[in-house]
């Protein structure tokens, strides 16, 4: 045995190294997974694979096997994978700066930093040599042990697959046994039979002056859970369940591959008393209203969740919990949405920075991109949040001037300036060649060159085609700016007896689709002034 230990090389003290690095992993995250992990992601799985990899990897040191360093690498892996797929979720409220998962993310980033070094320490012995004098080759003798080894650790690894590490699931509660902050039922609910036409049709200021009247009974609120989506594609689901039945609320979030960075309403019911008397917690979701002003029924045959179960939970301050498939871009697909709650409770105070927000135009829109906005819950904890959740009510942009906004959030409200300055543009009617199908058409045209925004726009009269191009710069006599893709063009402006003109010189535009993009040259076309 002394003679075998002096013959092991810089390999078997790796994997040596990287047995007791899992082991230490392994126990301390078997005694603290509870509380560490993030709600509904608990479970032992990960532990037990890396401490039959510490296992393994402690027999291998003392009984040598031919690519046991790789048996003990795919070991570690497997476990690094579980650890990350279980306790990545607790990261999304790190970033978002939410609470609704939970966990404890210093510890999380131990367990995986644990896990991975556990698994690189085994990559890299698979490439060292595991003993300083090559032992005699005995295939047999080898190959006996090998399959034996592996054997023995897939069947240690199926066994504690079998152990339960699935969240017990949640039961609602009897009636008897639950005191609900407000009642519901289903039969005297007006709210249920209302379209979502018609939902949509009441104005937004009385829904909002329920929450200002102290009429919302639960507030819930929630993000993406699939994959690294919340991380990539952050977005807000919140509710508010308003006394008399109703439920109204907002999904937003910043422009992502899923999302333009508008707010979307959200208009139902709810009740926590079903037809027969029961208690059974429902949010029903009627439909959404886009910042179009477009309303859209909940699509139930195409996967939208329309009535969300809620279950009694304990996370936090959290009460309730759910999980709904929401629709996303018009209804086109959908994406799994956490969502918590509790009685309502307003927050203690928000803070709204304003300094980076941009100068509005008169015409505008109002948009809180810049806004960065903290608030202190009602239990002290302090989260950014995303500016789209907030009403806003103040903003005026049909004269120039400094404006008055008050954003609000969770009955907490805050003043801020805005700033509005006159519109500095120019339209021209004329003739462009503008791409329809697979070629440059001429047809006729409005142009429109935005100084304030340094935005170009040309538009079909007919309304069939349009591009848009950013200004470069600009002159009295020419404004310099690449259209639909292009290089930089220059666009000569003259003035004669009062009346300007416009020419776009030939150049070359780039139309990109979803198979690829094409490039379209385009000739010289004018535009003049009524």
């Amino acid at each position: 045995m002394l003679e075998r230990l002096k013959n092991k090389a810089l390999g078997s003290y790796l994997c040596l190294a990287s047995a007791l690095v899992a082991l230490i992993t392994a126990i301390c995250f078997l005694m603290t997974q509870e509380t560490a992990a993030p709600l509904g992601h608990k479970g032992p799985m990960p532990g037990l694979v890396l401490l039959v990899g510490a296992v393994i990897s402690l027999i291998m040191f003392f009984v040598p096997v031919r690519f046991g360093a790789f048996m003990q690498a795919a070991i570690y892996n497997v476990a690094l994978y579980l650890v990350v797929v279980q306790l990545y979720f607790v990261f999304a409220d790190v970033i978002n700066h939410v609470t609704f998962a939970g966990g404890n993310p210093t510890l999380c980033v131990f367990y995986m930093v644990g896990t991975f070094v556990a698994a690189l320490l085994c990559v890299i012995a698979c490439f060292m040599k595991q003993t300083k004098t090559e032992e005699q080759v005995n295939l047999k003798k080898d190959l006996l042990k090998g399959v034996s080894f592996a054997v023995v650790a897939c069947a240690a690894i199926f066994g504690v697959s079998f152990v339960d590490v699935t969240p017990a699931s949640e039961v609602l509660a009897e009636s008897s046994d639950v005191e609900d902050s407000f009642e519901m039922k289903l039969a005297d609910n007006s709210f249920a039979n209302m379209s979502i036409e018609e939902l949509a049709a009441i104005p937004r200021d009385e829904w909002e002056a329920k929450e200002t009247n102290g009429q919302i009974a639960y507030f819930f609120e929630g993000q993406y859970t699939e994959g690294f989506a919340t991380i990539v594609d952050p977005a807000c689901l919140d509710m508010y369940c308003a006394v008399d039945g109703s439920m109204y609320g907002s999904f937003s979030g910043p422009t992502t591959s899923v999302g333009g960075g508008n707010v979307e309403y959200v208009y139902g019911y709810w009740y926590n008393r079903d037809e027969n008397g029961d208690r059974n917690f429902v949010v029903h979701i009627t439909g959404t209203l886009n910042s179009a002003g477009i309303t859209r029924a909940v699509n139930v045959e195409g996967g939208e969740d329309a009535d969300v179960f809620i279950f009694d939970t304990e996370h936090g301050d959290y009460t309730l919990e759910a999980s709904l498939s929401y629709g996303v871009s018009g209804g086109m697909f959908t994406r799994n949405i956490n969502i918590y709650g509790m009685p309502y409770a307003a927050a203690q105070s928000i803070t709204i920075d304003s300094s980076r927000l941009r100068t509005f135009y008169t015409g505008d829109a109002f948009d809180a991109g810049e806004l960065v906005v903290s608030a202190v819950r009602a239990n002290g904890a302090e989260e950014t949040i995303w500016n789209g959740r907030l009403s806003y009510d103040g903003f005026d942009s049909e004269t120039p001037g400094t404006k008055k906004v008050t954003g609000t959030f969770l009955g907490q409200s805050q003043e801020f300036e805005v700033k509005v300055e006159e519109l500095v543009a120019e339209t021209f009617d004329g003739s462009y060649e503008l791409v329809v199908g697979d070629a440059p058409v001429a047809m006729d045209a409005s142009l429109l060159i935005d100084y304030s925004h340094k935005r170009i726009t040309i538009t079909a009269v007919d309304g069939s085609a349009s591009i848009t191009g950013n200004i470069v710069d600009a002159k009295d006599d020419v404004v310099t700016a690449t259209l639909n893709g292009s290089q930089p063009v220059e666009i000569a402006i003259t003035e004669e007896d009062g009346n300007r003109s416009v020419v776009i010189p030939a150049h070359e535009e780039v139309v990109t689709g979803w198979t690829g993009s094409a490039t379209y040259s385009i000739g010289e076309c004018g535009f003049g002034q009524q």
